[in-house]
């Protein structure tokens, strides 16, 4: 109830000084003389928004700058209508992109086969990243000795045990294995040739798989992440190359 009193009271006090204004040419002029300072006001605000790095703050003070400038153009003695839309229309746009904003920086939430992968394989990538990623990968159980790659046959996929070891195995015999949180098929996507090898789980475990196309459309759109990827890529290839060394 007191703030309904409250905001009659400032219409009343809004109306009455309204009124004042237009009736008494003097005190119009001299309200208008005030409302000049609003378009310095705004400047300044637009100028202290390209000097800011954060993008949330420049729209916070975009925003700001337009909302500055419209008084000015309503107490004019033609409203001036077209730059009043137009600065509403930017503070739409702007508000929009904030609330976006707002959005993607809300915490990340993982579940737990998630929050093991991204502990594995790929802690240099922002989680939000990394969850996109992971939404478009498909979660799977694997059997005791469920085959990931077979010889003889291209590799359709990316893949990356989360629980259990993988073991490699030619037409001569055992190669090797790899832990969980090792990609699996790197080269083989690469290359697109068919694999010399079997990879198969040794107990039962658990494995996200991205099927080449839909990761390759994913990656397409994200230049960034696909550089980010390619990144944690060699890096995995590399402790893979010092495994088989220090194995020799």
């Amino acid at each position: 109830m007191l703030r309904s009193r409250f905001v009659r009271a400032a219409e009343a006090v809004v109306l009455t000084a309204a009124a004042v204004l237009w009736a008494t040419p003097s005190l119009a002029a001299s309200s208008a003389s005030m409302f000049d300072y609003l378009v310095h006001l705004s400047n300044i605000l637009m100028l202290v928004s390209y000097s800011v790095r954060d993008i949330l703050w420049l729209r916070w003070f975009a925003v700001a700058a337009a909302l500055t400038n419209i008084p000015y153009f309503l107490v004019q003695e033609t409203v001036l209508w077209p730059p009043v839309l137009w600065a509403s229309v930017f503070t739409v746009i702007n508000c929009f992109q904030i609330a976006r904003i707002y959005a993607e920086r809300r915490p990340v939430v993982l579940s737990a086969d998630e929050q093991r992968l991204y502990d594995l394989a790929f802690s240099a990538l922002r989680p939000r990243e990394f969850l996109s990623l992971a939404m478009i990968g498909e979660w799977r159980d694997a059997a005791a000795g469920e085959r990931l790659l077979t010889i003889g046959e291209p590799a359709a996929r990316l893949c990356i045990a989360v629980s259990a070891d993988v073991e490699f195995r030619s037409q001569d015999g055992r190669i090797g294995r790899l832990a969980p949180g090792q990609l699996l098929g790197t080269a083989l996507v690469l290359s697109g040739g068919p694999s010399p090898v079997e990879a198969s789980f040794v107990a039962p475990g658990r494995y996200i798989a991205w099927p080449l196309q839909s990761l390759r459309t994913f990656l397409d759109k994200r230049p960034d992440l696909r550089d980010a990827l390619q990144r944690l890529a060699n890096r995995d290839l590399a402790r893979k190359i010092e495994q088989a060394l220090a194995v020799r």
